[in-house]
């Protein structure tokens, strides 16, 4: 966490990665606060995104025209009715010590210059977006305890086991827009303690997960999209073999 102080003498903490913001954090961020964007920064922020993926010159030209009418219907009254104080609630939802009143002085007090604002929102907007792909390791330390994810994705796991892990499989697309909540529940019967066995048990434990931070949840979600990943290239080698083996037999015949 960053320490930071305001001008008027007071102190906040800021994350500085994103082992400072738990899994629970970020669901009440996507469910409550991202949705507020504004509309003309949305338009801003997806014409950014076309401009950087244009494949040919067209597309190119198209997305420059995008982005600077969105720029340009951002005024300075835009900014400061609906863009700042945007800003100042997301900056407010993961700093501790502040609040969005404070930030935009609503309060009575001087608030925080626009320079710093735009500094603190556009740094959370980075650690979120923008992060190293993770080791792929199935044992994770977490608080001084280790925990285990399976080494061998399901292939000596109870039906049951597997039933709960497809779901998380069915809600990769939810995963990647935001819907980390199905992370949780499906972290309750993949990551255990060495040696523990399926209960039911398990299951209760979506509220210490929920508490885990962003870093370690990451790497949870890495390690089960490679293995996803590894057992469809499995599969395809599986039909690979099994139609040379049906074409061999017919050459036979």
């Amino acid at each position: 966490m960053f320490n930071i102080s305001t001008s008027e003498g007071g102190r906040f903490t800021f994350p500085s990665g994103l082992a400072d913001i738990t899994l629970r954090h970020y669901i009440d961020f996507m469910t409550f606060v991202e949705p507020t964007m504004p509309d003309e920064f949305r338009r801003i922020e997806a014409a950014s995104i076309a401009k950087n993926s244009a494949q040919n010159k067209k597309e190119k030209e198209k997305a420059m025209q995008d982005f600077d009418e969105a720029v340009e219907a951002c005024n300075d009254i835009v900014m400061y009715r609906k863009v700042y104080p945007y800003f100042a609630r997301v900056v407010a939802h993961f700093a501790e010590g502040i609040t969005e009143a404070q930030i935009l002085g609503t309060n009575g007090s001087e608030g925080m210059n626009i320079g710093q604002l735009e500094y603190l929102y556009y740094s959370i907007i980075r650690i979120l977006n923008n992060y190293e792909e993770p080791e792929y390791t199935n044992v994770l330390m977490v608080d001084g305890e280790l925990w285990y994810l399976p080494m061998r994705y399901m292939e000596k796991s109870t039906l049951i086991e597997y039933a709960e892990a497809s779901q998380f499989e069915a809600n990769l697309k939810d995963l990647d827009n935001g819907n980390w909540q199905a992370l949780a529940k499906i972290m309750c019967v993949l990551v255990r303690k060495e040696g523990e066995r399926y209960s039911d048990k398990l299951l209760r434990r979506e509220e210490q997960f929920l508490n885990w931070n962003l870093e370690n949840c990451l790497k949870v979600a890495f390690f089960l999209l490679k293995r996803s990943e590894i057992s469809q290239q499995n599969l395809q080698i599986y039909m690979g073999a099994q139609d040379l083996m049906n074409a061999r037999q017919e050459l036979r015949n």
